[in-house]
């Protein structure tokens, strides 16, 4: 039983209650990581992920299939965790905060050799140096792989400023970690299979 998230949308759209426990199942992962980057505060994650799946099963009738129900589920996370932290006065209504976190344990068993350890943990240390808004566009891009245009409908951030804003935080990264952009790439997606 191999089947991609988007046949199992298709089938939980129609009432499948096995695609739909798979569903959040292989994305809970996703959605608790990035929810907790956001905000900091396992309840309301939990909360705003729980809320989500349930609006989601009672409204199933009404949704349609869609290319990629991970952006989705990710767009409605972080628009629940808003709205949760409007309705507590933790977030006025002018606009949200700015510390999106992006922070990993480097003294991780998976890291074998010292100078990848090394590298690792310089480039954890330059990505907090990142605005919250470069560190977000880097997390969505580079560790969830969501497409610009999915970044955009996310953050309200037009696809030309986000590659803009990703273009100023690939430099600063390379300026702080004095290596080149490649290299940078490549201890990304390092980082993220680590501590995925």
């Amino acid at each position: 039983m191999n089947k991609t998230i988007d046949l199992y949308w298709n089938d939980f759209i129609e009432g499948d209650k096995q695609a739909f426990e798979q569903i959040y199942r292989v994305l809970l992962p996703s959605l608790y990581e990035y929810g907790m980057r956001r905000v900091k505060d396992e309840d309301y994650v939990r909360d705003s992920i729980q809320d989500i799946f349930i609006k989601f099963w009672e409204n199933r009738s009404k949704l349609k299939s869609i290319s990629n129900p991970k952006h989705y589920l990710l767009v409605a996370l972080k628009n629940s965790l808003l709205n949760t932290q409007l309705r507590d006065g933790r977030l006025s209504s002018f606009g949200e905060k700015d510390d999106f976190q992006l922070t990993y344990d480097v003294e991780s068993n998976y890291i074998a050799a010292e100078e990848q350890r090394g590298n690792a943990f310089k480039l954890i240390q330059a990505l907090e140096q990142l605005t919250g808004k470069q560190k977000e566009v880097i997390f969505l891009r580079y560790f969830e792989e969501l497409s610009y245009e999915e970044i955009s409908a996310m953050t309200n951030i037009s696809v030309k400023g986000l590659y803009k804003l990703n273009n100023r935080a690939m430099e600063a990264l390379k300026d702080i970690m004095g290596m080149p952009k490649q290299n940078l790439l490549v201890l990304l997606y390092m980082i993220k299979f680590l501590y995925s």
